[in-house]
């Protein structure tokens, strides 16, 4: 550690003490694996192993099977074979599950992969994997040529043979099930009693699927996210455009901002949970320019008929159980029923990272842990939590999820114990400010494009639409 981040974690330390807040042993932050491709959500199996997806690093369009990324600048997916489950003993001997799973990736940094998305058993011990899209599923089968995407499929553990219980791209290229433009991300899945629980971020859906094979039971879209966007949120436009969009028609779903940039009110759901209560929690991670402290947490009863839940709705239908997050990418409850959210990025992401994968600034993330009584703490925020995606409870009682969820290569498996974690100050505090200032001194090196660079990368986007 060098000097001035020695000197600015003391002096962080000092005003807790000094203002009366209580500090416990610090929670540390392990590595349990480490160079992975994009790795997702993880889940433990009876015998104590973790399972663990990762979405690969896809391929280098030399056979054409490529197709635009709809969120990152419609940079090239392509298709490769390097999606896998890794699975970890009881004992931390690392070994490759399932390998050779379909990937697709933005070329040529591998970053915001598709594929093997999550990994989660039932109670008699059968696992299920889920597959993402991450772009129009009407290409999945023809340009792609990758069948297996955007599915749910049983697991034969002693064979590794894999048997399709449900197509979400499929039924998102049918059926478009909250009106807007066809993609289909299928992301986490819940299991409770016979039926999987899936959220497709790509779709803006929740799915209810029977795994006794009948397929789709039930599927549900989630309100849209109804924003007053001001042109400070948004990365700064070239000088002399006034109208970002050439004249181009409005994709469906989609509306325009201040500064007349399009832009979708979409919801992207991204994490599942069973709730100690038998209902379903669910995280959003918002729409480009990913307000700050809009992204919310909802609850889903089991028959997906929450009041008001449904297409075209406002903000407030549903049950939202919290708000004023950003980009949330997984959730969890502990035994005693305190529920765990996981931000992505603390900020705005394209703030901090360019779409393609350069690191252009800070890209740590928080742990919040939200009480029984509504009190709201942060567990963990900075300090080599980076991108993150996915959150679960492991039988130790740490916390898991995986590092860097969005790079190729540098994709990690963590945990983190929150029974020893010190009570992190919320940022709206002077103090919250200064200690997560301390965390992200290392990743504010990192160097910073200008706003008019990003704006002329978004400008591309939007000519394209």
């Amino acid at each position: 550690m060098k000097l001035n981040q020695f000197t600015l974690t003391i002096f962080t330390l000092s005003i807790a003490i000094i203002t009366g807040q209580q500090v416990a042993k610090a929670a540390s932050l392990s590595v349990i694996a480490d160079g992975l491709d994009n790795p997702r959500n993880m889940a433990f199996a009876p015998d104590g192993s973790l399972y663990v997806t990762t979405s690969g690093k896809g391929g280098d369009g030399a056979d054409g099977r490529c197709i635009p990324s709809p969120s990152a600048q419609y940079i090239p997916l392509c298709a490769g074979a390097n999606g896998s489950v890794i699975k970890i003993g009881a004992d931390g001997k690392k070994e490759t599950f399932l390998d050779s799973l379909t990937s697709i990736a933005l070329v040529p940094s591998g970053e915001q992969a598709a594929g093997p998305a999550d990994f989660k058993f039932d109670s008699k011990g059968n696992a299920y994997l889920l597959t993402g899209v991450a772009g129009d599923p009407t290409k999945r089968d023809t340009v792609l040529k990758s069948p297996d995407l955007g599915k749910l499929f049983k697991v034969d553990l002693i064979s590794k043979a894999l048997t399709p219980l449900a197509d979400f791209a499929g039924y998102e290229a049918q059926y478009n099930p909250d009106g807007t433009d066809l993609v289909s991300n299928p992301y986490a899945l819940a299991i409770k009693d016979d039926n999987a629980f899936v959220v497709d971020g790509g779709g803006n859906t929740i799915y209810k699927v029977a795994l006794d094979g009948s397929g789709i039971k039930d599927v549900k879209a989630f309100p849209v996210l109804n924003v007053q966007l001001t042109t400070d949120q948004f990365p700064t436009l070239p000088e002399g455009i006034v109208d970002p969009t050439g004249g181009a028609p409005l994709p469906p779903g989609y509306t325009q901002a201040a500064n007349g940039l399009p832009v979708s009110n979409q919801s992207v759901p991204t994490g599942i949970t069973l709730a100690p209560d038998g209902t379903f929690t669910v995280s959003e991670y918002s729409y480009f320019p990913y307000p700050e402290g809009a992204a919310r947490i909802w609850s889903i009863d089991e028959n997906l008929t929450t009041t008001g839940f449904g297409v075209g709705n406002s903000p407030e239908s549903g049950k939202e159980i919290a708000n004023g997050f950003t980009q949330l990418t997984g959730v969890a409850y502990d035994p005693e029923g305190s529920l765990y959210a996981l931000q992505h990025i603390n900020t705005s992401e394209w703030k901090e990272i360019q779409q393609g994968g350069v690191i252009t600034g800070d890209i740590s993330g928080s742990i919040f842990k939200i009480a029984k009584d509504g009190t709201r703490s942060t567990i963990w925020s900075g300090q080599g939590l980076e991108a993150a995606s996915g959150l679960i409870f492991g039988p130790d009682g740490n916390l898991y999820t995986s590092n860097r969820a969005r790079l190729a290569g540098t994709g990690q498996v963590i945990k983190i114990d929150p029974r020893d974690s010190r009570k992190v100050p919320e940022p709206t505090s002077a103090i919250g400010l200064i200690a997560l200032g301390a965390a992200g001194v290392t990743a504010a090196k990192r160097k910073r494009r200008s706003q008019e660079e990003l704006g002329e990368e978004l400008l591309a986007k939007v000519e394209i639409l």
